[in-house]
Order: C-alpha cells, then structure tokens, then sequence
C-alpha cells in the first residue's frame, strides 16, 4: 500500500515528486499536468480531506488531447468537476469584472508555444489565490489576473466559474 502524503495545494506541475511521471500515452506531468494540477487544487479546496496520489491514480477518467501530448482536454473540466457534484458557470472573457464571486475558478489560456490551465481559490471576497502561475502563490482579483495575462500577450481560451457542493445541497 501506498504511503499517503499530504502533498496541500500543488503550485507546479514541475515537482519532482511527480514531474516525470506519464499523463496519458505521450505526456508527463511536467510537460503536459498544468490541467490536471488545476483539478486537484479545486477538488482540494473543496475538500480538504483529497490526497493527490489517489486523485493522480484515477486521472485516466480525465480526458486528454492527442493521448496527453496536449495535455487536459477543455470539455474535460466541467465534466469531471460537476461528476464531483460542483456547479460550473462559463464566465465569458467580456464579463469578468461583473462575474459573482466563486469558491474557486480554472482559467484556460494560451500563447505561441502551448496553453496552459490555472486554478484559482477564494480566500477572501473577490480575491483568488492562483496556483501554478506564478513561482509561488500569488493573491489578485479575477478581473487583475486576466489584465496580468493580456499585458504578457497571453489570451484567455476559457474560464470556469465553480461553487463546491453544500451539505445542505442534499
């Protein structure tokens, strides 16, 4: 049996312990785990009890572009998330200062050499503490996150607002 480590909230998808390790049949986690790594985040914030070994294990129900060579399929979040019991709202980019506050948020962006998926988790109103964006976490509003993205010519594919399941939601 495997040892369960807390690994927390991951900010890099270049962590040794899991960097090379394969995301479908041509990718690794550090090429191509950005998605994934946002997945986890979410699902952890949500509960705080998500090891990333178990979630690792299970990523094969997480669908892949060209068997992982591109990394997470886009119409892969909301299905695996709302499988979790989450509600997922599309924030459209021309509606991002008016967008209510969510619990969490995944931004999908790309640029000239690849795309890349990053999880945002509410820590206070309307600010996101924003994981595997930066060297280390970093703390912005959704609105000055998607301005840091167009001044370095990075362009928002897609954003996923989420609300995590309440226990009076049954």
């Amino acid at each position: 049996m495997k040892e369960q480590i807390d690994y927390g909230f991951l900010n890099t998808q270049m962590d040794p312990r899991f960097a090379d390790r394969k995301f479908g049949r041509f990718g690794t986690m550090a090429k191509n785990g950005c998605g994934i790594i946002a997945l986890y985040n979410v699902e952890r914030a949500a509960n705080n009890n998500v090891q990333f070994e178990p979630f690792y294990d299970a990523r094969k129900q997480i669908k892949t572009n060209l068997f992982g060579a591109l990394g997470t399929r886009p119409s892969s979040i909301s299905k695996h998330l709302k499988g979790k019991g989450m509600q997922v709202t599309r924030i459209h980019i021309d509606q991002v200062s008016r967008a209510p506050f969510y619990d969490s948020i995944i931004v999908l962006y790309w640029y000239w050499f690849g795309a890349h998926y990053v999880a945002g988790i509410a820590d206070k109103e309307n600010s996101y503490t924003f994981y595997n964006a930066f060297t280390s976490p970093v703390s912005m509003t959704l609105e000055d996150y998607i301005a840091y993205l167009k001044r370095n010519k990075y362009h928002t594919v897609r954003i996923w607002g989420i609300r995590f399941p309440r226990e009076n939601d049954a």
